[in-house]
């Protein structure tokens, strides 16, 4: 019991150092304004609106996909399921604290403020980094758990037709 209760107090560090880091980032940049790194390549400059990595066609619609999506991440963490690893409950973390991060965004400045701008990538935030790191390291283990799995079937299954 010990072990999941430390669990999800590293979840709820994660999380929340995660949304400070996001919202003053977005408090800075807007604040002090454009800022050039490495001859121009990377550019800091508050960009809030619905034309970033996440464009928004219905603000209410957005916010309600995005919660539904936040309790389902929630759900999953707070599962006692054995398939599912405090390992991969704390990469889901990082999903969760991005999108409640961008949340807090839509609802207290009225639209998402992306501002890290990558030569030719779209426009983004901390959070959404956070949010892609979240979902790319679940089904990479998802993809490991499920290879893995396959491979103790395969092995299984050999195992029998030799024992014959």
């Amino acid at each position: 019991m010990k072990k999941v209760k430390k669990v999800y107090c590293i979840i709820g560090i994660i999380v929340f150092l995660i949304i400070f880091i996001d919202q003053l980032s977005k408090i800075l940049v807007i604040h002090y304004g454009n800022i050039e790194w490495i001859s121009n390549m990377i550019t800091l400059s508050p960009n809030e609106s619905s034309s970033g990595m996440y464009e928004e066609t219905s603000k209410g619609i957005n916010i309600l996909t995005n919660l539904v999506i936040i309790f389902i991440i929630f759900g999953i963490i707070k599962s006692h399921n054995q398939f599912i690893s405090n390992k991969t409950k704390i990469l889901l973390s990082f999903a969760l604290a991005g999108g409640i991060s961008n949340i807090i965004d839509k609802l207290c400045r009225g639209g998402v403020v992306e501002f890290i701008k990558i030569s030719n990538f779209p426009v983004f935030n901390i959070a959404d980094l956070c949010i892609v790191i979240g979902w790319i390291s679940f089904v990479a283990g998802f993809a490991a758990f499920s290879a893995k799995e396959l491979q103790s079937r395969k092995d299984s299954k050999k195992e029998r037709t030799e024992n014959k």
